[in-house]
């Protein structure tokens, strides 16, 4: 199994003199050298998983989520998981049982504090609601977020958690068009499209959230916040050449911002992380032309400017961001889609992470990366060549 890059759209907020089209940065690309972190692996007590977040509650805790891959009679399920480790009671991980009797996958988490954490995934079938679940330090409990009537499916990506009642999250939803029957008994024939969702969680109740409509086909993938007043979404607009979304939320309403200058035939945003109204990075991927498998993407708000960074040659597409000390860490996969990448800004310099390369059969696929302070958490899954699904990756380095 391969992890899909899903695209996502996200929006910016708009300064009352937004200048687009930064002047490229005389980036210095590092090798990986010293100062690349000494990655390790963790040991999990799972297989058959892919883990697509971790975030740290407090300072000895670190939980990673993600979801089980099943096979039995009804097909392939999606079930969710939690791993978490307490550095008190030594280097081991258990699982966290989820709310029993829930399936799907985990495509995102969140906390505020140990007794406030967020899980999000997939929409239940048609129509039906966004899986959600949430930690109140003793238990799990099932949170459905709102699906419109006319949708055929969708989920949330990405989620940022200001406070235990002001929680945003978004992805997409796949809306249905018009219904076609076959004249002469076939298929019916489905007309339809995708939309960014916006999901907000006010302390009592996800509510699904107006947002303007950037293009007619399109998704967010990626959100952030610096405060409530400063709340960034990231995504793609699908077409004839797919675009990068960026939205913003001033504390009052949402406001799409033009396109930056991505350099680049095609682009997206995958992911986001603001550090505050002047200080937003955004990473995806960009093709130089038809043929093109991705280009790493990585761009800087400075609250008038996006400016796009000179990345290695063998960086692919990104799909994960995260604050460090002094700049950003971003994952993804090489040019090639070969094996995992990562990466380091500081300043105009862009250091590669080391990430270990594939080889004897294992594959490296990061997912999402996230740190606190100097300690990084890379997660994913590693594709063995000879096994039906991956094993859950989580890898741990300081910078």
């Amino acid at each position: 199994m391969s992890l899909a890059v899903r695209a996502r759209s996200w929006g910016i907020s708009a300064a009352s003199a937004l200048v687009l089209g930064g002047v490229l940065p005389t980036t210095a690309i590092a090798d990986a050298d010293a100062a690349a972190p000494r990655w390790a692996a963790a040991k999990l007590p799972g297989d058959d998983a892919v883990l697509s977040g971790s975030v740290k509650p407090d300072a000895h805790t670190t939980w990673a989520a993600g979801f089980k891959i099943a096979q039995d009679d009804q097909g392939t399920r999606f079930l969710p998981v939690v791993y978490t480790q307490d550095d008190r009671r030594g280097p081991a991980w258990k699982e966290l049982p989820t709310v029993p009797g829930i399936e799907g996958r985990i495509n995102a988490l969140a906390t505020t504090s140990p007794k406030d954490t967020w899980l999000v995934g997939d929409a239940e079938g048609a129509a039906g609601p966004v899986m959600t679940q949430h930690w109140n330090g003793r238990s799990w409990d099932y949170r459905p977020a709102p699906m419109q009537e006319d949708s055929l499916g969708g989920g949330l990506l990405g989620i940022t958690a200001l406070a235990p009642n002001d929680v945003w999250a978004v992805g997409w939803t796949q809306v249905l068009d018009e219904s076609i029957p076959d004249p002469d008994g076939g298929p019916t024939t489905i007309v339809d499209h995708h939309e960014g969702l916006v999901q907000h969680w006010d302390g009592r109740a996800w509510h699904r959230v107006t947002v303007p409509q950037p293009f007619a086909s399109w998704a967010l993938s990626g959100v952030s916040a610096s405060g409530p007043d400063d709340i960034w979404a990231v995504g793609n607009g699908y077409g004839d050449d797919d675009t990068p979304v960026v939205m913003h939320y001033d504390g009052r309403s949402w406001t799409v911002l033009p396109t930056p200058p991505y350099g680049g035939l095609y682009g997206e945003f995958n992911d986001v992380v603001a550090n505050g109204p002047r200080d937003v990075w955004a990473v995806g991927r960009t093709l130089l032309d038809e043929d093109d498998r991705g280009h790493a993407l990585v761009m800087h708000w400075d609250g008038r400017t996006w400016t796009r960074f000179d990345t290695p040659a063998d960086a692919g597409p990104l799909t994960g961001v995260a604050k460090t000390p002094g700049g950003i860490v971003a994952v993804g996969q090489t040019h090639d889609r070969e094996s995992g990448y990562g990466l380091r800004v500081t300043g105009t310099r862009v250091i590669p992470l080391g990430i270990p390369t594939t080889q004897g059969g294992t594959a490296y696929s990061p997912w999402k990366v996230s740190a606190a302070g100097s300690d990084v958490f890379v997660s994913g899954a590693f594709n063995y060549a000879k096994a039906d699904f991956p094993r859950p990756m989580l890898l741990t380095g300081r910078l």
